[in-house]
């Protein structure tokens, strides 16, 4: 096969120059280096950390119930979602303790991971600067680039893990050597682990190298063999404890998927196909607007040229560049240069993948009948899908790749600043009201110690009260509405609730009274009492807005004790 040698100016088979492409000098400067993409996905990730972890230690949404989880290591926590997230939690948590510092460095840890994976795959489907662009144009997802520094705890390691695997597998079957394979196990071992929905996408991924003859008669029964080993022995702790549940992981699944919103299996599937829909649509916006409005005269013509990459069609036909477009195999800056043939075939694994992944998606609303499809359920359908959109505008365009970077510049500082309000004025207008990430725990600390909640158990009301007194007495023993740890009970123990804000309407016992009709009087070691919490603000004063606590002395033996 012949391919363009690095700095060789000419097509395959012929002797005739090439002109520059636009932009080649630039790019050469910065961006198609990985390393500089990488320190620019760094470099966000960093700001976004610092200004979440210096302006609050509030334990937020999502990460609160996994506070509470991460109390000790287990093989499982629930059949709603693997452990893998709530293993690499507590293993951090060993060092830097149950504070927002370990939710953040390991969110944005295995964000810069998937970064690094999603920009290996593309340097394989695209020029080099082409790559960088489309990895940058991740920010412009808006469940990337905004809804994932509030929250978000499984999906990241799913994206991690699904990204780690195509980029594994396409390694695996074009070197096949078995250490690739060995690394495709591990990946999928941990996508087991990470989410549910991880086997949707690993089971499209399979798919789509089935049906693709350049992909198909490359795979290894041995290193097949070997990764399925592998796979196995990552996920089979988690196997174990799924097979001891009562109930089992198919039946949970659907007790969450077919909700009973809407009657009859028809309705029900066609209104989850018409939240598929719109799912899928909300996910990638604003990132397809802004591709299609920069890049749809060389996207137009990478799909009339991609249109044979169907399964049968002529191999020439489908890796050969369409006329009026840059060669795909054009020498690059880095000192390599793509093979067109290779390159197509990684676009076209990663095209089939997110059109399987949808497809399976739709067959499976279609049979089940599930409703519960939302946006933030997407990651698995069309993580892939960027990659196969720029592969197929090639060389972008100098005047559309400045536009590109200057809106996802524009972008990055909008939603960069948008947080900054909340975090500093705590306003219901401007944090959507609960404003939780800004809540005054740390109000609870002094009266709580006094009571000796430092080695306690400390009973929270909901989650987020659970969690964030984890993050004030990371040494007591923390119970939550959704966990309680099987570990013994402790000498005190005190039960910690939110009254509402401003002054409470009833006494303390009354509302501890009517708050857990279950809680015995006989259970109450001491009179209930109130802590009034003010509020941080900048300019404010603390007292501008203030939430009620309630406190009761429980007796060890009580039941919510244990």
């Amino acid at each position: 096969m012949n391919t363009v040698r690095p700095n060789d100016g000419r097509l395959p088979g012929t002797h005739t120059p090439l002109p520059p492409l636009p932009g080649q000098v630039e790019g050469a400067r910065g961006l198609a280096h990985p390393a500089a993409v990488l320190a620019l996905v760094a470099l966000w990730a960093l700001a976004h950390l610092l200004l979440r972890g210096l302006l609050s230690p509030v334990i937020g949404t999502d990460d609160m119930m996994e506070n509470v989880l991460a109390q000790t290591l287990e093989p499982g926590y629930s059949l709603r979602q693997p452990p893998l997230y709530e293993w690499l939690l507590w293993s951090l948590q060993q060092v830097v303790g149950p504070t927002i510092w370990s939710f953040l460095l390991l969110k944005y840890a295995l964000l810069l991971g998937a970064a690094a994976c999603l920009l290996a795959l593309a340097r394989r489907a695209m020029p080099p600067l082409t790559a960088a662009f489309c990895l940058l144009s991740f920010s412009a997802l808006y469940q990337l680039g905004w809804n994932l520094h509030e929250g978000v705890t499984h999906t990241v390691v799913l994206v991690a893990a699904s990204a780690a695997t195509a980029l594994a597998l396409v390694r695996a079957l074009t070197s096949g050597r078995l250490a690739d394979y060995l690394l495709v196990g591990l990946a999928l071992g941990a996508g087991l682990l990470a989410k549910h929905s991880f086997a949707l996408f690993a089971l499209a991924l399979a798919l789509a190298v089935l049906s693709d003859r350049h992909w198909r008669s490359r795979l290894s029964p041995g290193g097949l063999a070997l990764a399925g080993a592998a796979a196995a022995l990552v996920y089979s702790p988690y196997l174990a404890w799924v097979l001891a549940q009562p109930s089992g992981l198919v039946g949970e699944t659907a007790s969450v998927m077919v909700t009973e919103e809407v009657e009859g299996h028809v309705i029900r599937a066609v209104t989850g196909l018409g939240r598929l829909g719109w799912s899928l649509f909300g996910f990638l916006m604003p990132f397809l607007g802004l591709v299609l409005l920069l890049f749809w005269q060389p996207l137009r013509q990478g799909l009339t040229a991609g249109r044979s990459s169907a399964p049968g069609a002529d191999r020439s036909a489908q890796d050969r560049p369409a006329p009026d477009r840059p060669a795909p195999d054009r020498p690059v800056l880095d000192g390599s240069a793509l093979d067109p043939v290779e390159a197509a075939a990684v676009a076209r694994l990663c095209g089939r993948t997110v059109a399987l992944a949808i497809g399976l998606t739709a067959a499976g609303i279609l049979l089940s009948g599930a409703t519960y499809v939302k946006e933030r359920h997407m990651h698995a359908l069309l993580l892939l899908l960027p990659l196969w959109l720029f592969a197929r505008i090639g060389t972008l365009p100098a005047r559309g790749r400045r536009l590109l970077g200057l809106s996802l510049l524009g972008l990055a500082l909008v939603a960069f600043a948008a947080r900054v309000p909340g975090l500093v004025a705590p306003e219901r207008l401007l944090c959507g009201g609960a404003c939780r990430h800004m809540k005054p725990y740390d109000q609870l600390k002094p009266e709580l110690s006094a009571l000796g909640a430092a080695g306690a158990t400390l009973v929270g009301d909901d989650d987020y009260t659970a969690g964030n007194l984890r993050v004030l007495f990371p040494q007591a023993r923390i119970v939550g509405p959704s966990w309680r740890p099987d570990t013994p009970p402790r000498a005190v123990c005190l039960l910690v609730w939110e009254a509402g804000e401003g002054r409470p309407e009833l006494a303390a016992a009354e509302d501890v009274t009517r708050r857990f009709p279950a809680l015995a009087a006989a259970d109450l070691a001491a009179e209930p009492r109130f802590i009034a919490a003010g509020w941080p603000h900048l300019w404010l004063e603390r007292g501008h807005r203030v939430t009620t606590f309630g406190v009761a002395l429980l007796v060890p033996s009580s039941p919510m004790c244990q």
